[in-house]
């Protein structure tokens, strides 16, 4: 009996620990950046957000100016930008995780008449984001590049 309760243990312990495959968000909402957001991890292990999102007539040189001021003014700590490569690394503490923190990553690369825009986020083990604020901080963060 102790040990089919050991492995009964053993068995959902490693059951939470395993990755799901990645997910696409089911949505009502017609933003690309809502269509196009997937995620992946589990709770214990941690997940990964993602979106993508081309945008026509914005310059890479303005797209990241305007991720950059968003992103501050939404309270993340920019931890490094090239303007070169159009990279912005950011983070915001993780509540009650001891000095842990959640990164912000995002990429503005320039394609004929505007930026193709990719964002990810990720979450460490044990912590939780509701997903419709992710949703919702992508596409603002698409917003702001587009100049809305």
């Amino acid at each position: 009996m102790k040990n089919l309760i050991l492995a009964f243990l053993t068995i959902t312990f490693l059951g939470g620990c395993a990755t799901s495959g990645e997910q696409s968000l089911k949505t009502a909402d017609p933003r690309k950046c809502a269509k196009n957001l997937t995620y992946n991890g589990s709770f214990l292990m941690g997940r990964t957000y993602k979106t993508h999102v081309f945008i026509k007539n914005v310059s890479q040189k303005v797209a990241m100016k305007r991720a950059v001021r968003y992103t501050v003014n939404d309270g993340w700590s920019i931890t490094n930008t090239d303007n070169e490569l159009g990279m912005i690394s950011a983070s915001q503490s993780v509540s009650y995780g001891q000095g842990t923190v959640a990164p912000l990553n995002i990429g503005i690369e320039y394609k004929s008449a505007g930026v193709n825009v990719s964002i990810a986020y990720s979450t460490p083990g044990g912590t939780l984001s509701p997903l419709e604020s992710i949703k919702n901080h992508f596409c603002s963060t698409i917003e702001a590049i587009e100049g809305k």
